[in-house]
């Protein structure tokens, strides 16, 4: 008989069966949560089986916790970047009823497997979402191992993301398509840099921003989040304690960026000083993920709507990010680490992506 009691820490589960040696105790976020994992285990008692954990647990209370916990908990207890939030939170709605003891290899093909058929997610997103909720789980293995005794994520096969002939097939009978990663190498043309500069004049704090990107290759947030505290133009760099990996790095400054900021940072002093040292006015200064997501947003359609009139409608302002890291490739004798350093990539695979260098370019290297 299963009976379920309002705590304020959840729902507690209470489980009596003549199979089983001691009353279960379980702990859930929601009574739903509680409710199915009543009835899934009071039809398996039914039924004469009594899972194998319940037999190994000599404890007189077993707590058995949901994802959604699991994912509440790392975050708590953990600097989890910004972008890996989102991604917890987008995979949130797909795991956060199911219970950690129902986690296993054939879970996770599955849910793999629903993310390509259901959802028609493309192969990089798919990894990425694989990622964050692994590394949720890599946390409980190690800090709660009496509620995880393995990480099923880890257990899937490289290549696990691709779609395969039966995805392809499933998909074909509803009249789908898979979807395909999709890596810009979108370059910035001189006669474009030209018009975009043009189009900037008069306009100060944006063609700010705009250099930052192209001539130091920091993230959009980077850029718009920067404090004049950061900046140090007697030692040429910029002190990043805000990036997407959680990571702080220092980024040099070439000579045009340092006249750029010293000119910038004299004649926007009052203003400087009125947004308490916010180098640039687009943030208010809340650094709550909401908050810096909207930033983002409008920055990101600000200048696209920009571009677009520049005559460069297809450019993304994080392609400038790319574009400056493939001018460290070509313009320096940096090493892929040296570079690394600069734009912060941990994987020197990712970097690499970045270094899409012109054919032309390349070929005035060749005898």
């Amino acid at each position: 008989m299963a009976t379920i009691i309002k705590r304020p820490y959840g729902f507690q589960l209470r489980v009596s069966h003549k199979l089983l040696p001691k009353d279960l105790w379980a702990t859930f976020d929601t009574r739903e949560a509680a409710e199915q994992y009543g009835r899934q285990l009071e039809g398996l008692l039914a039924q004469g089986i009594v899972p194998a954990a319940l037999l190994e647990r000599d404890q007189p209370r077993q707590e058995i916790w949901t994802v959604q916990r699991c994912i509440t908990e790392y975050l708590r207890h953990n600097p989890v970047p910004l972008s890996e939030q989102q991604l917890l939170n987008a995979v949130m709605p797909s795991v956060e009823k199911l219970s950690t003891g129902s986690l296993n290899y054939e879970w996770a093909e599955g849910w793999v497997r629903d993310m390509k058929r259901i959802n028609q997610l493309a192969p990089g997103t798919i990894r990425h979402r694989h990622g964050a909720l692994a590394r949720c789980f890599d946390w409980m293995l190690r800090k709660h191992p009496e509620i995880m005794a393995q990480n099923p994520l880890r257990l899937l096969k490289r290549g696990f993301a691709t779609y395969t002939d039966a995805d392809v097939d499933m998909l074909a009978r509803q009249g789908l398509q898979p979807r395909v990663d999709e890596e810009r190498d979108r370059r910035l043309a001189p006669d474009e840099e030209l018009r975009i500069r043009k189009r900037l004049q008069g306009k100060a704090d944006e063609l700010l921003l705009f250099e930052l990107a192209l001539q130091t290759a920091m993230r959009l947030r980077e850029c718009y989040t920067l404090h004049v505290s950061q900046i140090n133009l007697a030692q040429r760099t910029i002190f990043l304690d805000r990036t997407k990996n959680g990571s702080s790095r220092q980024v040099p400054l070439p000579t045009p960026m340092m006249h750029l900021l010293s000119a910038y940072t004299k004649s926007r002093q009052p203003a400087i000083t009125a947004r308490q040292g916010r180098l640039l006015p687009f943030w208010s200064g809340d650094d709550s993920g909401e908050a810096l997501i909207a930033t983002t947003a409008n920055l990101s359609a600000r200048y696209a709507r920009i571009f677009m009139l520049a005559g460069a409608a297809d450019l993304r302002f994080h392609d400038l990010r790319h574009e400056a890291t493939c001018r460290l490739y070509e313009k320096t004798k940096l090493s892929d680490v040296q570079i690394a350093r600069i734009t912060g990539h941990k994987d020197i695979r990712m970097l690499r992506r970045y270094a899409s260098l012109r054919g032309s370019d390349l070929a005035a290297h060749l005898w």
